[in-house]
């Protein structure tokens, strides 16, 4: 009994234990695809006949030629003799590689049961469908520009206790939030300060009051009330505690304290160059003090002893990490991504203290074509409360740049000469718009590396006179996406000169922003930008901003001078013609 007991105990310790084991990077190639992974190509046809061919095959290589028959077969006649062939085949193939597909199914099981819903989406679903139906009729009305109407009705809805008594927390917040927009878009300064005060009697931290308060602060501040618009912001609390956050508010209260107390502004100043990743907000304060934006310089040979030495890791995700790059070798890209998306589950909690494991995953999804999650795994290490120790700063600001490439080389050049649009700026919507991905559809059907809606991509080839165009399929190959879709930025740049116009443009289509560019023009770009209503196309001009300074830097190897985005938008001609909205 005794000799059992100890054999159970040393049998539970050893499986609860993490015994830390050293991992020894691979150097795998980013990779970009012309077509998404389902177009059975020549390419996957001659890698089928190599693998057909090749002698003493792996499991993960008669995986992967399963994975080509049944490609294969997805595009020929049901039924046809090929496609029985074929069938036949990945029959036999099937029985011989069972465990390996046991073990993928498995990963994928787990993944799927410790998925939880994101704050994003609660925030995004009404619990009470009544609210729900006055909340959709009050935001129709202030998207078609009829705010009078709208912030009635929304002050009517404000002012039912009962209404709000049995609803939802989030669901009410969404309508005060609603309230303070419409407010705000009206623009006297004692509603809006009204419906601040609403929403923060309501929920005084939460992200939704912390904007309102940014809002109203940038409304005194325009007024040229900078001491109110400091005071409001800086004893305004909020739950995000993002980089992103911390960054806006930093911002703000550097330019707000400049004509009040320089001393303080400075300090904010220095706050705001001490934080990871220099973008949108250092370039607007060191343009507006006429400075240059830097990107990061360091040294290589020192990030890259970092990068390809060994590492520590618990036993248990060394074998994810060895599973996702024996799979990466063989071709098995979505297989090697299930267990990277493993690893990230297991290192997530603590980002800071497994810097270069998860740096390492970054690039393993480079390799497999997922740019977009190498981006959301590097965003752990620098979106936490906590910043990696500063020793750190090079490295993380090495790979950082890795996240800036330039692929179809060739072809985004010469669309680039065609239409005369700045090559730096079409990566930088791609790298926004699809992170690289061919393959890429959205929520709303858009597709391709640029996210092209059908209905505009067929009315952009009728109007260029694009006959390849003959099914939205098109929009799927690489190269004929961004014919159409660099397209559509020349038209935008003729009618919206100026690179946040044009952002704002293709993500919410150039009527809407016309109505933004006529209402808030006047402003300086920083405050316009903020002004913008909607938190998607307003992060979106940002990130696309950020992307164009990276873009410049990289390849001219040189500072970017002040006012190379300008800081004065153009003024606005009612005259002007519009296009299709893109969403």
């Amino acid at each position: 009994m005794t000799l059992r007991l100890f054999a159970f105990t040393s049998l539970s310790i050893l499986l609860l234990c993490q015994c830390a084991t050293k991992h020894q990077p691979i150097r795998f190639p980013a990779t970009f695809q012309k077509y998404p992974e389902d177009i059975f190509s020549s390419n996957t046809l001659q890698e089928c006949r190599l693998l057909e061919i090749k002698e003493s095959p792996t499991p993960f290589d008669k995986k992967r030629l399963m994975e080509l028959y049944l490609l294969e077969a997805k595009h020929l006649k049901f039924g046809s003799e090929r496609f029985q062939t074929l069938l036949e085949k990945t029959e036999r193939i099937r029985s011989e590689i069972e465990p390996l597909i046991n073990e993928n199914e498995t990963i994928k099981t787990e993944l799927f049961l410790e998925k939880t819903e994101s704050p994003e989406e609660i925030k995004n679903n009404f619990v009470s469908p009544n609210l729900k139906k006055s909340y959709s009729q009050i935001y129709q009305l202030w998207n078609k520009d009829e705010n009078e109407r709208a912030l009635n009705k929304v002050r009517e809805l404000v002012a039912n206790t009962e209404i709000e008594k049995n609803s939802a927390h989030a669901d009410w917040l969404k309508v005060l939030n609603l309230y303070f927009k419409i407010t705000h878009d009206v623009g006297e300064v004692n509603s809006i300060t009204a419906a601040y005060q609403k929403i923060k009697d309501f929920d005084s931290c939460s992200p939704e009051t912390a904007n309102a308060a940014l809002l109203l602060a940038l409304t005194q501040f325009s007024k040229k009330e900078s001491a109110k618009a400091f005071e409001i912001l800086n004893s305004q609390c909020d739950k995000d505690d993002s980089l992103s956050s911390r960054t806006r508010k930093t911002y703000w209260l550097y330019r707000f304290a400049k004509l009040t107390d320089p001393i303080l502004s400075n300090t904010k100043l220095q706050e705001l160059k001490a934080l990871p990743l220099p973008g949108y907000y250092l370039y607007l304060a060191q343009s507006e003090k006429g400075e240059g934006f830097d990107i990061p310089a360091f040294d290589v040979k020192e990030v890259g002893r970092y990068l390809n030495d060994e590492f520590s890791v618990p036993s248990s995700l060394n074998q994810y990490l060895l599973k996702a790059e024996a799979r990466l070798s063989a071709g098995l890209n979505k297989d090697a991504n299930l267990y990277l998306a493993k690893s990230v589950l297991d290192l997530k909690d603590n980002p800071e203290k497994n810097l270069l494991p998860l740096l390492y995953i970054a690039r393993l999804y480079r390799a497999t074509g997922n740019h977009l999650e190498s981006m959301k795994t590097f965003s752990l290490l620098i979106g936490g409360k906590k910043n990696p120790d500063s020793q750190w700063t090079p490295v993380i600001h090495s790979q950082f740049l890795e996240m800036f490439p330039r692929p179809y080389q060739d072809k985004v050049s010469w669309l680039a000469k065609e239409w005369n649009i700045d090559e730096d700026f079409i990566y930088s919507i791609m790298r926004q718009e699809s992170a690289f991905n061919p393959g890429a559809v959205s929520a709303t059907d858009a597709r391709g590396l640029m996210q092209m809606m059908p209905s505009l991509a067929r009315s952009l080839s009728q109007s260029w006179r694009y006959h390849p165009y003959s099914t939205d399929k098109v929009l799927f190959q690489a190269e004929e996406n961004l014919k159409l879709s660099t397209y559509h930025l020349h038209q935008l740049q003729l009618l919206a000169p100026h690179y946040a116009l044009i952002a704002a443009s293709y993500n919410a289509g150039l009527k809407r922003t016309s109505r933004w560019w006529q209402k808030f023009g006047d402003q300086p770009l920083d405050i316009f930008v903020e002004f913008i209503p909607v938190s998607e196309t307003r992060n979106y001009v940002k990130l696309v901003l950020r992307n164009v300074l990276y873009y410049k830097a990289l390849r001219t190897q040189s500072s970017i001078p002040a006012n190379f985005i300008p800081v004065i938008l153009p003024e606005y001609h009612p005259g002007r013609t519009v296009s299709s909205k893109k969403h």
